[in-house]
């Protein structure tokens, strides 16, 4: 890519970092090529659809929930709950990000599979820690776990609720989870 090109792009995702953050991740990609000061055009010769460049602003997300997820040591289930909320404001960072990615677990081609991707990986990471200390009887899918997460973080934002009502709703999911795993049952869903 030339130097010109390079310097476009980098301002192309640095206004769109910015909107975003403002406006959410449905903001206006010509109001985007404005605030980079290209037309759109060259914004669409990058980033030829909306995924293509939420994916490129999400790479400092993706990095964000990983680090969230190798600093947590779980012991409790309170610590569990602690995850899962620190998931879902994560999720909560840019208006409307929560059901993008909901949106992306099914397509395979979709440029936001890898933010899909990583929440699953940490979730992963986070309830290996869980039933390493017997929190849990059987494996719990990181997909189901990431599904409830972002349910809670849509409704969170579309409700505007409180973060003592968004742990509690947590807390409902984690209890669910943990009885499912002592009664044996394997809690798996594809996708």
């Amino acid at each position: 890519m030339r130097s010109d090109a390079r310097h476009n792009r980098a301002k192309i995702v640095a206004a769109a970092t910015d909107i975003i953050e403002q406006h959410g991740t449905m903001a206006s990609l010509n109001e985007i090529s404005k605030r980079a000061g290209i037309g759109p055009g060259t914004l669409y010769r990058h980033f030829p659809d909306r995924d293509e460049l939420l994916a490129e602003v999400l790479i400092a997300w993706v990095a964000r929930v990983e680090e969230a997820a190798e600093a947590t040591v779980i012991r409790s289930k309170s610590d569990l709950v602690d995850w899962l909320d620190r998931l879902a404001s994560i999720s909560n960072a840019y208006r409307g990000l929560a059901a993008s990615i909901a949106a992306s677990a099914q397509n395979e081609s979709s440029p936001l599979r890898s933010a899909h991707a990583a929440t699953l990986r940490a979730n992963d990471r986070v309830f290996a820690q869980g039933r390493a200390i017997g929190l849990f009887a059987g494996p719990v899918d990181a997909g189901t776990v990431g599904r409830l997460v972002t349910g809670v973080a849509m409704a969170t934002e579309q409700a505007s609720l409180s973060a003592e009502q968004t742990r509690t709703m947590l807390e409902v999911i984690l209890d669910g989870l943990l009885v499912r795993a002592a009664s044996g049952d394997h809690i798996e869903v594809v996708g």
